[in-house]
């Protein structure tokens, strides 16, 4: 028990069973025989190909076969085999996710001048806004999630990590085709295609395809329409030359559209719990449906919902040129980029017909990178120097209206320039055989340009804003240093790597978008959020790569921590002060037998705020809730423990082989806002799979995701004082109680689906 000390003792008991579990797996790894191991896994995650192993970097990496396994259709799935990571679904769009890692977050997904707090890439390119970060994944080959600042190689908006898609690339010596078709419940349909390969001695291309539906899994039961139906379509197409010497060049261009209504927001009430205490989730009394009416539970009275349902498109492209040139002593790259997204989506804010919003936002973004990197000093040195610049440019129209209350609207329009310039390198030095040193540094300039103005008339509730165009600038620094240490093989040790870092990253500053009075626009902007992490890890290979351990403690200190809160009628963002995020994250793989590989990723993690600045609105916010707040989205203890187990059949065929699989994904709880006003209570979900491969092209699958069908309370918010009648009376809630919204997560879903592969 001495080694769980610093495991709180409500979690005991798990981490006990969990352990049990695994030890039990020890004696048959140790008695098993020889097999092929746990594969390795190559990753660019330092911007160059090499063993994940090797990488002294908290970093997981998933192939197309685990992210299949996973059941990992989209970016929002990430989060049940990383579980450091949230992304929390936003109600506005369930294409626009609000993510958080390690502590830091953005919770204004869907407002085009929020900042992510990890940079998101595609095929290299950075792809920077949050509007459409949950897209369909179409043709990934690899995702690597990295987890801590990347400010060096990656730089802004990188403070707490970074998660790289990299998707199939043709080429001389690679073809492919495969496709599949799926049908499930709530009339799911799914296909998808893609082939690449050789054109000529010098050119090779791809393309990709995907269609997938889901009707709606919740009713309004005011109107009776079915809500959360998705569509999406994507396409991806790549033309790779090889033609000269030395020369790699890869063209590539995707464009993928998702037509979705607006995420089920079920209301509900509080009764009993003053404004000033924190809820949880079983504090809230559910009020029927979609928007908040009268139920024989609930009798108070409502205003009548508005008539619409609340519906939205997002389309983006990504066009991409990479170019790499190998001289004799070194090699060129360079990268352009262009990201593209056009998001629309209309929304019942209040789940209960008071408050309805639209939006519609467009954004553009240009991206160059050059790189030279190489080896010196008969290998021992590996360097790479850079510099990138970007220009993003974009406006979002933003419309709002208290039905309820009257004819009151207001609108409000954001255009944003931003220019991004950053120079930077990283150096790597053997300094013996076994102990290399990692030195690095990036520095950034970001110039920003702010416009807004409103219209409409609100003189009851705020007064009327004619406008605000604003520029600010900050300019930051992010080195990196780190020292790892490689071990000789040792009993039935195959390798093993340690090493321990510290970083720098920061989320860049800005403005609020979400600003309705002149108190929140504050002609003024906020400063970057910064965060220097210590890191110490090792990973580990053993008994023939039977076993495969990684692991990582890192403390992580926050300043000038951005955060924003609801304050009446109000939406203020600033930098609050600090914060302090500190935990154990663990990846552990197990391979048995040939046919049975067992996982468990795990995380042990505390937040909690430092100093917060009592000026800062936000920051009264937090106050009013808790005498010593949390940081949000940061359980005590997550996990994943899952299996795939698969064996051979004989049937005639070559490669006849049944397949079976599931996940069992539990969080511990977790507040869900900086306010400190929402906790979600601890939750489980199990998906799993079924899978014959009946030769060794076709296939037929069953994917089952929440199986035990959980209706879990993933996220909510607290509304109070929301709004104000012309005569300066506030809504009250019945019953002495506050107002909330939650998301719960999604009923059982199963998709039968039949592929082929060749």
């Amino acid at each position: 028990m001495r080694a769980l000390s610093c495991v709180p003792p409500c979690l005991r008991g798990k981490c006990l069973l969990l352990l049990g579990c695994i030890a039990g797996l020890v004696p048959v790894l140790a008695a098993a025989e020889d097999t092929s191991g746990i594969p390795e896994i190559i990753v660019t995650t330092q911007r160059r190909e090499e063993n994940l192993q090797a990488v002294p970097v908290a970093v997981s990496a998933f192939d197309a076969r685990a992210l299949e396994n996973r059941q990992i259709t989209d970016n929002q799935d990430l989060q049940s085999v990383i579980p450091s990571l949230k992304m929390t679904n936003n109600i506005a769009s369930p294409t626009n996710l609000s993510p958080s890692l390690r502590g830091s977050l953005q919770q204004d997904a869907s407002i085009i001048v929020a900042e992510s707090p990890f940079g998101m890439y595609v095929d290299d390119v950075y792809v920077g806004r949050l509007n459409g970060n949950n897209m369909a994944l179409n043709d990934v080959e690899r995702i690597e999630v990295l987890r801590g600042p990347q400010g060096t190689l990656y730089g802004r908006n990188t403070l707490a990590g970074a998660i790289k898609f990299i998707t199939r690339t043709p080429g001389q010596d690679s073809s492919w085709f495969d496709a599949a078709v799926g049908l499930g419940n709530y009339e799911q349909n799914l296909v998808k295609a893609s082939i690449g390969g050789a054109l000529s001695d010098s050119w090779a291309g791809s393309i990709s395809g995907l269609h997938s539906y889901k009707k709606g899994e919740f009713e309004n039961v005011v109107t009776h329409e079915e809500t959360d139906e998705q569509k999406n379509n994507a396409v991806r197409g790549k033309l790779r030359f090889t033609g000269i010497d030395n020369l790699d060049v890869v063209l590539s261009a995707s464009f993928i559209e998702s037509e979705h209504d607006s995420l089920q927001l079920v209301n509900a009430t509080t009764p009993g719990v003053s404004d000033v205490h924190q809820f949880t989730s079983d504090d809230l009394v559910p009020t029927y449906g979609y928007y908040e009416v009268a139920t024989p539970t609930n009798p108070a009275p409502r205003p009548p919902p508005i008539a619409g349902k609340p519906e939205g498109e997002t389309k983006q492209t990504i066009a991409s040129l990479s170019l790499s040139y190998d001289f004799d002593a070194f090699t060129l790259r360079s990268i352009t980029g262009y990201v593209n997204t056009d998001d629309f989506f209309s929304t019942d804010f209040s789940g209960r017909g008071g408050i309805t919003g639209a939006s519609t936002a467009d954004v553009d973004q240009w991206t160059q990178e050059f790189q030279v990197l190489g080896k010196a000093m008969n290998d021992r040195l590996n360097y790479l120097f850079g510099l990138y610049y970007l220009n993003e440019q974009g406006d979002q129209d933003f419309g709002w209206a208290l039905g309820a209350l009257g004819p009151a609207a207001s609108t409000s329009q954001i255009d944003i320039d931003t220019d991004s310039y950053s120079v930077f390198g990283q150096v790597d030095y053997l300094i013996t055989d076994a102990l290399k040193a990692t030195v690095g540094a990036r520095w950034v300039r970001d110039e920003k340009q702010f416009d807004m103005a409103f219209q409409g008339l609100l003189p009851p509730v705020t007064p009327l804003v004619d406008g605000a165009q604003l520029k600010d600038e900050w300019s930051e620094f992010t080195p990196r240093f780190a020292l790892d240490y490689t071990f000789e093989p040792f009993g039935e040790v195959d390798s093993l790597m340690a090493y321990v870092s510290a970083a720098r990253g920061f989320k860049s500053g800005g403005y609020n978008g979400i600003a309705i009075t002149n108190a929140s626009v504050a002609k003024q902007s906020y400063g970057p959020e910064e965060n220097w992490t210590y890191e110490g890890g090792m990973k580990l290979d053993a008994l023939d790569r039977r076993v495969r351990l990684n692991m990582a403690y890192f403390w992580a200190d926050i300043d000038d921590l951005t955060a924003n809160a609801t304050v009446g009628l109000s939406f203020p963002v600033d930098n609050v002060g600090d914060a302090e995020v500190h935990g154990l994250e663990l990846d552990l793989t197990m391979a048995p037998t040939e046919n049975l590989t067992v996982y468990w990723n795990a995380v042990f993690q505390h937040g909690s705020y430092g100093t917060l600045d009592p000026q800062a609105a936000p920051s009264q916010a937090v106050y009013k809730f808790q005498v010593h707040p949390r940081v949000p989205q940061v359980p005590s203890f997550a996990y994943t423990l899952g299996f795939d187990y698969g064996v051979p059949l004989d049937f005639g065929l070559s490669g006849t082989r049944f397949r079976i699989g599931m996940d069992w994904f539990n969080t511990d709880d977790y507040i869900t806002s900086a306010t400190n006003d929402f906790r979600a209570k601890e939750y489980d979900r199990l998906n799993g799979y079924l899978a014959l491969d009946i030769d060794e092209h076709w296939s037929v699958r069953l994917d089952v995701k929440n199986i035990a069908d959980s209706e879990e309370i993933t996220s909510g918010s607290r509304k109070t004082t929301f709004a104000r009648l012309p005569d300066g009376t506030i809504i009250a809630p019945p019953g002495g109680g506050g107002l909330g919204g939650f998301i719960t997560m999604p009923p059982r879903e199963w998709m039968l689906q039949v592929s082929y592969r060749m």
